[in-house]
């Protein structure tokens, strides 16, 4: 008892099944019982209950309170349970560090049960150890008749019989038809496809390998994997990878080819460790490389460990974090074991053939870096106090470890740990420097050329530098108050732009290239005065003044101020070849303020820049150049603004400005134009281009020691020679920088020294892979061009668990999620979570046999969902009226499925049903992911979908969540009908699809081809009503083509039907 006294409570629910729970009620002569039972679960039976028992106590029955010894029935006063609940000292149940304390209604109402006798039904059940939960014993089939024909009717008519329950009838066969053609592939069938009369299952088959159908599944799954772009700060990656695109691709084409669903999670947490020569493979690792996050590598982790063990297994681990699971049995050590399978991984971008800039195309891929990276238990989940003690070894929940496959090292091939030894890769960066060669070949055919028509001069060969006198500027003047459209004056660039209450709107918060373009040309040295508002935006909330614009826009200087809440300010910047830069010395902090009227004051003369901001001076800032076009323009970035009036002038002379205290960059150096310097620059690239490829070749020999020894020296001494041909060359182009000329004779010397030297055997390896930063603090370079030739195979034994015929959980948790999206109801409410609060469904026989049955035929996707679209259960009616009585009263919910639910489309359906209805769509499978826009024709699973971009129309239907969406929230809300009645892309669509309507039956046809069904009769009157008061409204106001017009007002009505966006 003494150790009972020092360890025995901590929190949390247990894990009484309903079975139990209805016996205690209905048995229980005392009725306090039933509360105490439901007080002891959420206090205690984490430690002393069925899951744990702590001092081998358990609280979880009456009997074995008794056995504890912990309750004197009758005397409350002298039981260890009601002295321990009471203690308020260190000692106290649950332990201060555990949980809150017992109320004081709560201990009465312990006492009032243990003083009147501690009474409990007789043969009270104890509630089973976790090894016995359902969902952690392996499924089986169910033994069928030969004659049962398809296992999901038989079995649910099975059920459905014990109810009383009658099916519902089919509907009619165009209803069926376009119920499937919205499921498998995601599009609407024509009405020709409505009207075939071939077999059902030839069109089930059909559907099933069309390219379609892996473009409407990857978008399920996409969801589930957690799918996002890269997002972060201009050019930085903070999250997800760039071209990410290529793991989206990869989940099509795999849907497409129906590969095994264990081969495609094997791929996912470790194609590079499974075939980590095969490209197409290593795009599935895209699932792991999306969770990457720049500033905190436990972050990272945990979202790893979170969405990985959510996604496959159904297992809540990241609720063991900071201490064991309150409700499953997964220790606190459980999750840091998992941790560390991850532990060494880390993100890089290999090259892809055809492209050697990673901003252009890349393969985003896991790799194993840290081979002996430790992991540590986090003592309450805190990162900053790791139990150093203690390694933590790599391994899975030790409650379903038994049948896990040890972790064995594995070699990996030269061409995975050493990019730079594939065939494309030297191809694509040796053609860069052959091309390189070329033009400057060409350069010296100009300058010989220049250099032999050029008279010859007596003395000096080099002309001295001429100076031209500053032209005088003309003056020029400018003023706009805004106060109606001057379109001769101003280019308006995007949409949003609006006049209204004397000023000039931009209307639209974004972070496109919108923008005000003066038409007229401002002198090099300008005075611009602007007042304007800001009156919102979503985050950065900028107003920006750009001058010196370029064609391109890749080189600009501008002004902004930011009413951004974490820092708002006033800020001098400039872009160079496409590159932002925010010099320190052109911020100054400023509270920037919504609906706040602010005038900017903006004068530059050559490089200097000075701001002033409501009559008070702010900056001076000295330009690094300047390149002055004369290109002006005004915008709102992820803002929007008010513009009430504007002035540009040519500076006065007279005007003094303040010096900028920032030092003066370095101006650029010009190269001296000479035939000798020409040719020294082409005996550089030469050397370069041998140097590159003898280094190439010795990457190739990496496999064989002798023939990789001897290919390293000669690449050694080429890139020696190669070094000093450099130098050569700069020492001539830069003859007149002494710096320049200097840092040239060191690369000489250097490279001389080590012509000397026998040993020579080493080389600078190109780097021609991208490791994804580990820190915000380091820099690529940090890291080297190879890497380890060795991979823990952590990751892939945790795969093969995963996907053992012994793992209970995966095939389950699979199923249910394709049951799911067929059906519109799980059959465990639960997607993400099967541990011990999952209770048994009603169909658990259904799931268990199909789980094993998809096992057995391979994990195939496409035989699964062949076997739910061609059940009887899967064509029943959706219609809830008419049925037996018996339905309704035994089965409200539709639990044993006797009718057919109906669904909402999904966001992407109901977009690009919209645009296949109309003839717009482009079916063009893959590629790069694409900004949204209503004028992008191609499907919606090509959008870009990220923290910063998602698609406005999409997000109105409930769109994924990039963070967590194991299944789609569906609500009914009114922009959704604003956005089919007044979006752009609804309007537009409307009048297309009415002109592909020809027929004499208008209204039939087109109820038809949009809803699936015809008309009723009053649904046809009212229509027909519609149609003709349309066409003699439009010809009463003498609108052109009254007919079309009022065709397209009625197709309109319809896509605004509530059958166009449900699935019946």
């Amino acid at each position: 008892m003494g150790i009972r006294l020092g360890i025995f409570l901590v929190l949390i629910p247990s894990l009484i099944t309903v079975a139990e729970e209805k016996k205690i009620d209905s048995a229980g002569p005392d009725q306090n019982y039933n509360e105490v039972k439901s007080l002891l679960a959420a206090k205690c039976y984490s430690c002393h209950g069925a899951l744990k028992q702590k001092a081998k106590l358990r609280l979880d029955t009456r009997d074995l309170m008794l056995k504890g010894e912990v309750i004197v029935p009758g005397q409350a006063t002298k039981s260890l349970l009601i002295e321990r609940v009471e203690d308020m000292s260190k000692e106290r149940m649950p332990p201060p560090d555990e949980g809150a304390a017992l109320k004081p209604g709560e201990i009465a109402l312990l006492r009032r049960w243990i003083d009147s006798g501690a009474k409990a039904p007789e043969e009270e059940p104890v509630p089973l150890g976790p090894e016995n939960h359902w969902a952690f014993k392996l499924p089986k089939r169910s033994a069928l008749p030969r004659n049962a024909g398809n296992p999901i009717d038989f079995l649910l008519e099975k059920n459905r019989a014990k109810l009383g329950l009658k099916s519902q009838a089919q509907p009619e066969r165009t209803i069926l038809i376009r119920r499937l053609y919205l499921d498998l592939i995601g599009l609407p069938p024509t009405r020709k496809q409505l009207h075939d009369t071939r077999a059902w299952e030839s069109i089930v088959d059909e559907l099933l390998t069309s390219p379609q159908h892996g473009e409407r599944w990857a978008r399920h799954w996409m969801d589930v994997w957690r799918y996002s772009d890269w997002y972060g700060l201009d050019k930085q990656l903070r999250n997800s990878q760039k071209h990410i695109w290529r793991w989206r691709d990869w989940i099509v084409q795999s849907l497409n080819n129906d590969k095994g669903y264990d081969r495609m999670i094997q791929e996912m947490l470790a194609a590079d460790e499974l075939a980590p020569a095969d490209t197409d493979a290593l795009r599935a690792t895209g699932f792991l490389a999306r969770n990457y996050y720049l500033f905190n590598r436990t972050t990272w982790l945990d979202a790893t460990i979170e969405h990985t063990a959510k996604a496959f297994i159904g297992l809540t681990l990241n609720c063991a974090k900071c201490h064991d699971h309150k409700y499953d049995p997964i220790t606190h050590e459980d999750y840091y074991r998992f941790r560390a399978i991850f532990e060494p991984h880390q993100v890089r971008l290999d090259p892809v053939p055809g492209e050697t800039d990673f901003e252009k195309d890349g393969l985003p891929r896991v790799f194993d870096d840290h081979l002996d990276a430790p992991t540590h238990l986090h003592v309450r989940g805190d990162p900053k106090n790791p139990d150093k003690s203690h390694l933590i070894e790599p391994g899975v929940p030790r409650i379903l470890a038994d049948f896990a496959p040890p972790a064995e090292p594995l070699k990996l091939p030269v061409y995975a740990y050493a990019p730079a030894s594939r065939d494309y890769v030297q191809k694509d960066r040796l053609d860069l420097i052959r091309t390189e060669v070329e033009s400057v070949k060409e350069e010296l055919s100009k300058a010989r050329k220049k250099a032999a028509e050029m008279p010859k001069k007596e003395g000096s060969q080099r002309p001295e530098k001429e100076t031209a006198p500053e032209l005088e500027q003309p003056q020029f003047t400018f003023k706009d108050d805004f106060k109606k459209p001057k379109p001769e004056l101003w280019e308006m660039v995007g949409k949003g732009w609006k006049y209204k209450d004397g000023a000039l709107h931009q209307t639209t918060a974004t972070r496109d290239t919108d923008r005000l373009v003066l038409r007229s040309q401002v002198p090099r040295d300008f005075e611009m005065t602007c007042s304007y508002t800001h009156t919102g935006g979503a985050t950065y909330k900028s107003v920006t003044f750009r001058f010196d614009v370029s064609p391109d826009r890749k080189y600009t200087n501008y002004v902004y101020t930011s009413a951004h809440s974490p820092q708002p300010k006033l800020q001098v910047a400039y872009s160079r070849n496409g590159k932002s830069t925010y010099p320190s010395q052109g911020l100054v902090a400023q509270p920037i303020e919504i609906g706040k009227l602010y005038t900017m004051r903006l004068a530059v003369r050559d490089r200097l820049v000075n701001v002033w901001l409501n009559d008070k001076f702010q900056i001076a800032y000295l330009l690094p150049d300047r390149n002055p076009t004369g290109n002006l323009e005004l915008s709102g970035f992820d803002a929007t603004v008010a513009f009430n009036n504007f002035s540009v002038r040519s500076l006065p002379k007279e005007v003094e400005l303040t010096n900028a205290k920032n030092k003066e960059p370095e101006p650029e150096l010009k190269l001296i134009d000479s035939v000798e310097v020409y040719e020294a620059k082409l005996a550089a690239a030469e050397a370069k281009l041998a140097s590159h490829q003898a280094i190439f070749t010795a990457e190739q020999a990496r496999s064989n020691a002798n023939a990789y020894k001897q290919a390293s020296k000669r690449a050694a001494l080429l890139e020696t020679k190669a070094l000093k041909a450099a130098g050569e060359y700069e020492s001539k182009a830069f003859a007149t920088d002494s710096g320049k000329v200097k840092a040239a004779q060191t690369k000489i010397a250097k490279a001389e020294k080590k012509l000397t030297e026998s040993d020579m055997a080493t080389y600078v390896l190109p780097r021609v892979s991208k490791k994804a930063l580990e820190t915000p603090a380091h820099k690529e370079d940090q890291y080297p061009a190879t890497y380890p030739t060795t991979s823990t195979g952590r990751r892939l034994a945790l795969a093969r668990w995963m996907t053992s015929p012994k793992n209970p959980l995966t095939a389950r948790v699979i199923v249910n999620h394709v049951w799911l999206r067929h059906f519109g109801e799980p059959l465990v409410e639960t997607v993400d979570d099967f541990g011990l609060r999952a209770k048994p469904p009603a169909q658990q026989i259904l799931l268990d046999h199909l789980a094993a049955d998809f096992v057995e035929n391979g994990w195939s996707f496409r035989y699964l969902h062949r076997l739910i679209v061609t059940s009887k259960t899967y064509r029943l009616s959706s219609h809830s009226t008419g049925p037996d009585a018996k339905n309704k009263a035994n089965d409200p919910n539709n639990r044993f499925y006797w009718r057919m639910n109906v669904q909402r489309m999904d966001a992407q359906v109901v977009r690009d049903s919209l645009l296949y209805l109309a003839g717009a769509l482009d079916l063009t499978l893959g590629g790069p992911s694409l900004n949204p826009d209503d004028a992008v024709s191609r499907r919606s699973i090509y959008f870009k979908h990220s923290r910063d971009q998602q698609d406005k129309f999409l997000k109105t239907f409930n769109d994924a969540d990039h963070l967590q969406c194991y299944r789609r929230s569906e609500s009914i809300v009114p922009q959704q009908a604003l956005a089919l009645s007044n979006g752009k892309v609804p309007i537009e669509m409307a009048a297309k699809i009415a002109g592909l309507i020809n027929g004499e039956d208008f209204v039939g046809m087109a109820f038809e081809l949009l809803l699936g069904r015809r008309p009723d009769v009053a649904e046809r009157r009212e229509c027909e009503m519609t149609l003709a008061g349309l066409e003699a409204a439009a010809t009463k106001a003498k609108k052109p083509n009254p007919i079309e017009r009022a065709r397209r007002g009625l197709v309109h009505a319809l896509l605004n039907h509530n059958d166009f966006v449900s699935i019946r």
